[in-house]
């Protein structure tokens, strides 16, 4: 009893390892990491503890456009294609690699493990060269394990993978007819505040340096200069001198006369 039971333990720990690799579904990494989705490459999560009872096979990455995966059959998958070969087929094998190298232990997840796709810009001596991606798309990508030429297992398909675009330049908006009637607006009334404000300071500056020239032109004139007088022009009234001061000026010509007399 105890052996059946270990038995059906075992065939269904071996068929849960098996839909695991069938189930499990390629995608674009969330990461924030640099690259991760560009006009001509994008990067995956890396696949993790799904290939490690398949290490005598070999996992390859497949790369196709859309419109062609329908089409493609389990020979196509098992036959691996080179980059060289997307100009005609629409599809690729890269990433030869033991299914060891994919390894699988009790520790948390690798937090960087990417597969990156469209990296190689120099292809000429590869044959499953890396290389860039040279159509936008969309792409999907699939693993699959080899033997010899041998399909053994295989995951699913990704969701549609569309590449950046960069914006043409054609496309791009200029003055005026690309703006918004808001926008051309508000740039109106800056302007007119603008032009109000400079016509305010240009007056300032002409005011001030017509003030100053109006000074110099008054100074150069003499009119200011200390002006000359004309004493008979003012009636002045007699200064009468204080009996006090009469008293000692009497007095000290009196003392100055006596002086003279004793010389």
């Amino acid at each position: 009893m105890d052996l059946h039971i270990k038995l059906g333990l075992l065939l269904l720990g071996a068929s849960s390892a098996l839909a695991e690799v069938r189930f499990y579904v390629p995608q674009v990494t969330m990461k924030s990491v640099l690259g991760r989705l560009t006009n001509n490459s994008f990067a995956l999560d890396e696949p993790q503890c799904i290939f490690h009872q398949y290490n005598t096979t070999e996992v390859w990455l497949v790369i196709a456009l859309d419109k062609v995966v329908p089409n493609l059959t389990e020979k196509d998958l098992s036959n691996p294609s080179t980059y060289s070969s997307f100009q005609t087929k629409k599809y690729y094998h890269i990433y030869q690699m033991p299914a060891a190298n994919y390894t699988c232990s009790d520790t948390a997840p690798k937090a960087k493990a990417m597969v990156p796709v469209g990296i190689e810009a120099n292809c000429s001596t590869l044959s499953f060269c890396n290389g860039i991606l040279t159509e936008n798309g969309p792409y999907r990508v699939k693993f699959v394990l080899l033997n010899n030429t041998n399909l053994r297992q295989e995951t699913r398909w990704s969701e549609k993978i569309s590449l950046r675009t960069a914006t043409s330049r054609t496309s791009i908006g200029t003055w005026p007819g690309g703006r918004s009637a808001g926008m051309i607006v508000i740039v109106v009334i800056l302007s007119v505040l603008l032009a109000i404000l400079l016509a305010f300071l240009i007056a300032a500056i002409a005011t001030g340096s017509k003030d100053i020239c109006w000074c110099r032109t008054i100074d150069n004139e003499g009119f200011l200069g200390k002006e000359e007088l004309d004493m008979d022009s003012f009636q002045i009234t007699p200064y009468r001198p204080h009996s006090i001061y009469v008293t000692h000026s009497k007095c000290l010509k009196t003392s100055q006369n006596k002086s003279t007399v004793l010389k």
